[in-house]
């Protein structure tokens, strides 16, 4: 509910300014069913495996992860196509038009973080992490959100694959990474 919520937030900032320069979502900003379960498949799995494995745990940790970088990805993009007519590609930083597959912009890279940190610290307070867990899924969830952008200037750039195959790519990948360090630094 947070990763929705913060997502149809940002949206719906400086709608008009986005949609002026043309790079506002379709359809006022509703996402398609596609790309809600792009963005929330990864993290659907691991809630199964919260309640059919013995390390709760630490499937708890993959779980927010994986909506923090839904929620980093989908903020950053919102937010830096709002704030910034500019973006930098991320594999080399040229300058590219807000909007484009993998550019990133300082504004949107700054709000992405405190989207992810506000969902890691939404799982925290409601008692599904600690201290450590809350860390790792930020972290995870960061760079997460980071590999979204470097696949989507490389592959997906290129016509290769979908935003939501990207999208599928980095919230699994920020719940994998998520579980991977929690296993091996807290039990």
């Amino acid at each position: 509910l947070g990763f929705f919520l913060l997502g149809s937030i940002s949206t719906r900032l400086g709608y008009a300014a986005k949609a002026a320069r043309g790079v506002a979502e379709k359809r006022r900003g509703a996402r398609s069913w596609r790309e809600a379960t792009a963005n929330s498949l990864a993290g659907a799995f691991f809630s199964i495996l919260v309640i059919t494995t013995f390390q709760e745990a630490a499937f708890l940790v993959a779980l927010i992860a994986a909506f923090a970088e839904a929620a980093g990805d989908t903020v950053s993009s919102e937010i830096g196509q709002w704030l910034s007519q500019r973006a930098y590609l991320i594999t080399n930083f040229k300058p590219v038009p807000a909007g484009e597959n993998g550019g990133i912009s300082v504004g949107g890279t700054v709000a992405g973080v405190v989207a992810s940190a506000l969902i890691v610290g939404l799982g925290y307070r409601l008692g599904l992490c600690g201290w450590g867990g809350a860390a790792i899924a930020l972290a995870a969830g960061i760079a997460g959100n980071l590999l979204d952008s470097v696949l989507g200037a490389t592959i997906e750039r290129k016509g290769l694959v979908t935003n939501g195959i990207v999208n599928f790519t980095g919230t699994s990948f920020a719940g994998g990474l998520a579980l991977a360090l929690f296993l091996h630094f807290l039990t």
